[in-house]
């Protein structure tokens, strides 16, 4: 147990020291932007199979004429 809270408090410490300067914020902006993109992307190419097999599927189905 004391393992655990030792480590706990060694990474607090370590989270307190972290300063943040203009080449620390525009990596993790950089960082921010390449998972966000990464997320929109793969959105996207959900979006494209799923409208695709929609239309696939409408056009295998065979209307009945009246």
């Amino acid at each position: 147990m004391m393992n655990v809270l030792s480590f706990a408090d060694s990474f607090a410490q370590h989270i307190r020291t972290f300063q943040l300067d203009d080449s620390s914020v525009a990596l993790i902006a950089l960082l921010a932007g390449m998972i966000g993109g990464y997320r929109i992307t793969g959105w996207h190419a959900q979006l494209k199979a799923r409208r695709a097999k929609v239309i696939a599927k409408s056009h295998s189905v065979p209307r009945k004429l009246d």
